[in-house]
């Protein structure tokens, strides 16, 4: 079979003939780009064509730019967010991490701090050093509770605490401890029970790692499960609220100590006066033992 070759000559491509087809096929590149008249750079045509590469990458960096700074991070503990321990768990990492922003039509406060503990099993939460509240809104400022099943906890502490009132039932302990407290009104009535099992956290081998949040103000912090989670101690020291309450409710602890390490450091009051207690503990709180010791009723107002 004939061979087809290809020959350049003179600005021309040449198609040699096909004998079974009879066909030959030039392609004429002999063109010029047509002139603009009246347009000239002369001397200046290279400091055109340098402004030009530069503007060029001036206009692509400034859309970079803009583009990453129209992105917003995802928020890191403790940054206000939705942060779901159980998913970072089952994920495989030791720490929390990256949190959801909350929905503005759902965020009641819009400096949040919400840790779903739901299944997780966690050595600590610890918070110190903190201001929370706003000055209308909400609900509570702190609030510890499940929904499904309950907060298994070793420890609950709250030292050196102030708020507007505070509630817990619906709740198992082991030991309750209640001391050096001052409020604008008591109402401690748990329940002598044999229910309450002294929960022991044992091993942190595999369990998250929650960072200690020490200083820094939220309007709210809120500890939740949907399930049965495991949490071997919770920790409130000083931290201040305002604006509302504390409420923790299904949680079964072992040791819950709530008290002043001196004279008006633990204190609770919205002022309504000793007669409607600010401060509650409800029979629905069933506990092996109890220690009371310290506490006060008093005129108070936390604002």
């Amino acid at each position: 079979m004939k061979k087809i070759k290809l020959v350049v000559k003179e600005r021309r491509i040449y198609f040699p003939s096909i004998p079974f087809i009879g066909i030959t096929l030039p392609l004429n590149l002999a063109f010029k780009l047509p002139a603009l008249q009246g347009l000239s750079f002369g001397r200046n045509a290279k400091a055109m064509v340098v402004f030009t590469v530069m503007m060029s990458f001036a206009v692509i960096a400034g859309a970079v730019y803009f583009a990453i700074k129209g992105i917003d991070p995802a928020p890191v503990w403790p940054q206000s967010a939705t942060y779901d321990a159980a998913r970072a768990q089952r994920l495989g990492q030791e720490q929390i991490g990256v949190g959801q922003d909350m929905p503005e039509d759902t965020q009641q406060g819009t400096m949040t701090l919400e840790l779903n503990i739901g299944g997780a099993r966690i050595e600590s939460i610890k918070f110190s050093d903190m201001s929370v509240g706003k000055a209308s809104g909400l609900t509570d400022a702190i609030a510890i509770s499940a929904t499904t099943g309950n907060i298994l906890c070793e420890t609950l502490e709250l030292i050196d605490v102030e708020a507007t009132d505070f509630l817990f039932n619906t709740s198992t302990a082991y030991s309750l401890q209640v001391s050096t407290t001052t409020a604008d009104g008591l109402s401690i009535s748990p329940t002598l029970s044999s229910d309450p099992v002294k929960y022991a956290f044992g091993s942190t081998r595999g369990a998250l790692n929650v960072p200690e949040v020490s200083g820094g103000t939220f309007d709210r912090i809120l500890l939740t499960s949907s399930e049965t989670s495991t949490v071997g101690t919770i920790s409130f020291t000083r931290v201040k609220a305002f604006g509302a309450g504390i409420t923790m409710t299904n949680l079964q602890c072992g040791t819950v100590v709530i008290r002043g390490t001196d004279a008006e450091e633990s204190v609770y009051g919205d002022g309504t006066g000793i007669d409607t207690p600010s401060f509650t503990i409800a029979s629905s709180v069933k506990v092996q033992s109890s220690t009371l010791t310290g506490n006060v009723e008093k005129p108070v107002s936390v604002k």
